[in-house]
């Protein structure tokens, strides 16, 4: 409903800024300044600012160095669409071969603060105890995608991130040390790929590698799970990981095709 058509006093102007700011965000080719975000808006530089941190303060904006830009959390908003119409929905059919040519599910997940959250993921096979779908979210310290994920940030923003956290067991082989899991992160960084074993839970097993956007930055990593009653982590070491390499450049081409048309990419 546009303001026209409400009365004055029912429109919510706080919201509507905040909303616009996401919307300026969402059309920024890159990270934006508060000077560039109110000039967009037609505000006040110290009324952007407050409204920049009070969505970073909520995750739905990241900040650094000064510069501003959505974070993965937003895409929660529109989870219902995320399997509609977005990019992800461009890449599914990857997803989709990926988990038909192995019979396992496969995802791709973003990184939020200390979780992952799945943007496309194939929903007809399962291998943790609850089904997992779009918009769900898992631990990321547990899971092969979210160490892929932490592995490639600054070292600053990862001590940042794990500063004062208690990360909490998920399966009998969970990492929960942060200087322990330091030092798994960096070798994966080596590796260019991320192993999770009995992490999530016993039995579990998955492997992933990231999706990077046209500048080199990780948004993404793409990952293919099972359970070690049907694979072995030497199988899928060895025969997905090839593949899902191969499968992970398809998706990042249409990644950064969407980037050369100003389409917004989390």
């Amino acid at each position: 409903m546009a303001e026209t058509e409400i009365k004055k006093q029912d429109f919510a102007q706080t919201l509507a800024r905040g909303l616009a700011c996401l919307e300026v965000l969402a059309d920024s080719p890159g990270p934006a300044s508060v000077s560039e975000v109110a000039t967009a808006m037609d505000v006040h530089r110290a009324s952007a600012r407050r409204i920049l941190l009070t969505l970073v303060n909520l995750g739905y904006v990241r900040e650094e160095r000064g510069l501003f830009a959505a974070a993965p959390k937003v895409l929660a908003l529109g989870r219902g669409l995320l399997g509609k119409t977005s990019v992800w929905t461009a890449v599914t059919p990857e997803v989709v071969a990926i988990a038909d040519r192995f019979n396992e599910p496969c995802s791709i997940s973003v990184l939020d603060g200390l979780e992952i959250l799945f943007v496309c993921r194939d929903a007809t096979r399962r291998i943790y105890t609850s089904r997992l779908g779009v918009g769900d979210r898992l631990p990321a310290h547990c899971s092969a995608s979210g160490k892929m994920l932490l592995a490639l940030l600054s070292d600053a923003d990862l001590s940042a991130r794990l500063d004062g956290v208690r990360l909490k067991p998920q399966g009998p082989s969970s990492v929960t040390d942060p200087v322990t899991l330091k030092g798994m992160l960096a070798q994966i960084r080596v590796d260019g790929f991320a192993m999770a074993i009995d992490e999530m839970e016993d039995g579990t097993l998955s492997i992933a590698v990231p999706l990077q956007e046209r500048h080199g930055r990780a948004i993404a990593a793409m990952s293919l799970a099972s359970h070690r009653s049907r694979m072995s982590p030497e199988r899928l070491r060895n025969d997905v990981l090839p593949i899902l390499r191969e499968a992970a450049d398809r998706v990042q081409d249409t990644l950064r095709d969407f980037q050369d048309r100003n389409w917004t990419v989390v």
